[in-house]
């Protein structure tokens, strides 16, 4: 006798709920037994690449035939991936039955296209009053006609990736989180997304703006729940705000045009790790900001006025343990924007320099006078320095020389300082 034939019916079928449906239903051929459990599988996996255009009709009839077959008590995941072949009247028929006769708990439609002007497919209307679904995820050519009444009271964890709107994108996206009040996981993705989120529960945001040099009206984030955000923006907005998020832990905040003024960084004072690339349009100056939590902190050198940033966060960040300065950006022509050689030091040596801080690490180290300027501060006042870390590249060797030596002629505050500087490929360790 075959040993899979041993296993109890349960295991059986969480193993056939890690297969797409095609592989689990020409098992029903086996016995009676395969013929049952196919039917008691409680994720149904669809992907019409799995079968040739000229047979698009036998995918349909498929999916019909073993989404009305199922018998699992539960329906726990509806996964369609489907290319352009796909009817909307199919897709939503899908949808609407995995809502209303299976209890679905999570739903992920992703709708691909090769022609931007394909047809878009908008989900059923009983899709926006579902009591049961917990995860939904939509891709592309979607459109979302949000009803003025919507209720989700389970739904936890939304993603919407370049998905379009039949009415206002701000209105719409307002509609359907109004009527998500357990909502705990978001994820938005557009060229252009002009929102206003305002979603109490909400601890985790994930926004992508990937419209390059596209103009749009703002955004407005009021989440006071948030645990975790992070921001990826390369749409030039009027205006950017963020409400205070007292229980904030990490943000990364990746803006590639300008920020107008330093009140923007309220909304982060109590984050404890920040990773920022900001570009102010105003010099930073003093305003009461204290990031009392922060131990953690990134800035990329990409974006104008990271110098003046570097100053105010040594000055408001009591607690701060670890700096990092790096030029790295998905946007290639955006590089590391060169330090002034009057670079403003903080008036006083801030209390982290004294009291906390242990790593200062350097990518795309370039040894200007700024940056020199910077570091000999930075490394001379640090009293509890551990670590230091520069990676250097230089455009010549004498120019690698230069640097090496510049650095080595540091004179630490901290006596257990190591000292790491790495060049292309080389790296020297230096005890100091």
């Amino acid at each position: 006798m075959d040993t899979i034939s041993q296993l109890s019916d349960d295991l059986l079928i969480r193993i056939l709920s890690r297969h797409w449906t095609k592989h689990v239903m020409a098992t029903c051929c086996l016995s009676k037994r395969w013929l049952l459990l196919r039917s008691l599988v409680p994720r149904l996996n669809y992907d019409d690449r799995s079968f040739r255009d000229e047979n698009y009709a036998t995918f349909t009839q498929f999916v019909y035939r073993s989404l009305m077959s199922n018998k699992a008590p539960v329906l726990e995941a509806l996964y369609l991936c489907l290319g352009p072949k796909s009817q909307a009247i199919d897709v939503g028929n899908w949808i609407e039955t995995a809502v209303v006769c299976h209890r679905v708990q999570a739903i992920s439609v992703d709708i691909r296209s090769s022609d931007e002007k394909g047809t878009m497919i908008s989900l059923p209307s009983s899709m926006y009053t579902c009591q049961t679904v917990e995860t939904l995820d939509l891709y592309n050519r979607l459109r979302l006609d949000v009803p003025f009444s919507v209720r989700l009271p389970s739904l936890k964890k939304l993603t919407l990736a370049d998905v379009d709107y039949a009415e206002n994108k701000v209105s719409s996206l307002t509609r359907l989180l109004s009527g998500c009040p357990n909502l705990d996981y978001l994820f938005l993705a557009h060229d252009n997304l002009d929102v206003a989120l305002m979603v109490p529960s909400l601890r985790i945001l994930r926004m992508y703006n990937t419209g390059r040099y596209q103009k749009g009206g703002g955004f407005v984030i009021d989440a006071p729940s948030l645990v975790s955000l992070f921001i990826r923006d390369y749409v030039l907005y009027d205006f950017h705000r963020i409400e205070h998020m007292p229980n904030l832990e990490h943000a990364h905040v990746d803006i590639t045009w300008a920020v107008r003024n330093h009140k923007f960084l309220k909304a982060f004072t109590c984050a404890r790790s920040l990773t920022l690339c900001l570009p102010f349009l105003e010099v930073l100056s003093p305003c009461g900001m204290i990031f009392h939590n922060l131990v953690d902190l990134k800035l990329n050198t990409c974006a104008q006025g990271w110098w003046d940033l570097v100053t105010r966060m040594l000055e408001d960040s009591p607690n701060l343990k670890f700096l990092k300065l790096h030029d790295e950006h998905l946007l290639h022509e955006f590089t590391s924007i060169e330090t002034p050689d009057s670079w403003k030091r903080p008036s006083s040596v801030p209390k982290c320099l004294l009291h906390s801080f242990e790593t200062f690490e350097w990518e795309g180290y370039k040894g200007r006078r700024g940056d020199v300027d910077m570091a000999t501060y930075i490394i001379t006042n640090a009293t509890r320095l551990k670590k230091s870390n520069f990676s250097s590249q230089p455009r010549d060797d004498s120019d690698g020389g230069r640097i090496h030596r510049d650095l080595n002629s540091l004179h630490a505050a901290s006596p257990h300082l190591m000292f790491l500087t790495q060049e292309r490929n080389k790296r020297q360790r230096l005890e100091i």
